[in-house]
């Protein structure tokens, strides 16, 4: 079993990805075996994160049902600090260097470069994933993912919610200048609210609230509405993790050190 510090992927998740080989009649049987080892090998490469992940969103679905939204919002608080907050600080040499304890090549080369993005000295190894597939490695704690692909993951998932903030308050400032209202731009934000996953929606607390309340006023004057609920979309919605992701070493290459084992 694949571990890190202890704690293992549930055999019976594992379980819930499975290959389904259609064989045709009529083929060589030398032919059919060709093709099959090409294909396990395809596969094999494939399913090492996407396993992981189809696993993290299916414990994911299961936390979620479990627990109410204000155990969620204190739930995530807890991870966030865990990856950034004091309890990172106290440990970051460790986790800087973690590596896990397992034979999957794949898996040990994406914690090394996310070690080495920890310091600085390498490429995200989650740049271009979609925000979904972050959120879920973020949140896991199965102990599939190191700390280091969590904080990778959360800080690239952190550039994405940056990048779409900053679209939206040009495109509600355009839409602005040309009707006085914002009510687009609203209804985009609300639903972007409503799609973002429940621990994410109870992390954020009672922004719908908020929008909500914009939708229904009349007027909305652009001064009163810039200092609020787009300073909320650019500042408030991504504080948490940019504020966990400070700690992040830009060292030195003369004077950091890999921390890689063997």
């Amino acid at each position: 079993m694949d571990m890190i510090n202890g704690r293992g992927i549930p055999g019976n998740a594992l379980g819930a990805v499975t290959r389904i080989r259609k064989m045709e009649d009529g083929v060589n049987p030398d032919q059919s075996l060709v093709a099959g080892n090409q294909e396990q090998a395809e596969d094999d490469y494939l399913s090492s994160l996407a396993k992981k992940l189809s696993i993290a969103a299916e414990l994911a679905a299961q936390r979620d049902s479990r627990h109410s939204r204000k155990e969620l919002a204190e739930l995530a608080t807890r991870i966030i600090d865990r990856l950034g907050g004091l309890t990172y600080s106290l440990a970051k040499d460790f986790y800087d260097s973690q590596l896990p304890d397992t034979q999957d090549r794949e898996w040990l080369e994406r914690a090394r470069q996310a070690n080495g993005f920890a310091k600085g000295k390498a490429e995200n190894p989650f740049k271009g994933f979609s925000r979904e597939q972050l959120s879920l490695i973020v949140y896991d704690e199965s102990g599939a993912f190191t700390v280091s692909e969590r904080r990778a993951a959360l800080a690239e998932k952190t550039e994405l919610h940056n990048q779409w903030a900053q679209h939206m308050i040009e495109k509600m400032n355009v839409e602005y200048q040309q009707t006085r209202r914002n009510d687009s731009g609203l209804r985009e934000i609300l639903d972007f609210y409503n799609s973002l996953p429940p621990i994410e929606v109870a992390e954020y607390g009672n922004h719908e609230a908020q929008i909500m309340m914009q939708l229904s006023m009349h007027e909305v004057e652009w001064p009163e509405f810039d200092t609020s609920l787009v300073n909320m979309i650019a500042n408030d919605w991504g504080a948490r993790e940019k504020t966990s992701l400070e700690p992040f070493d830009r060292m030195d290459a003369g004077t950091a050190e890999e921390g890689v084992t063997e």
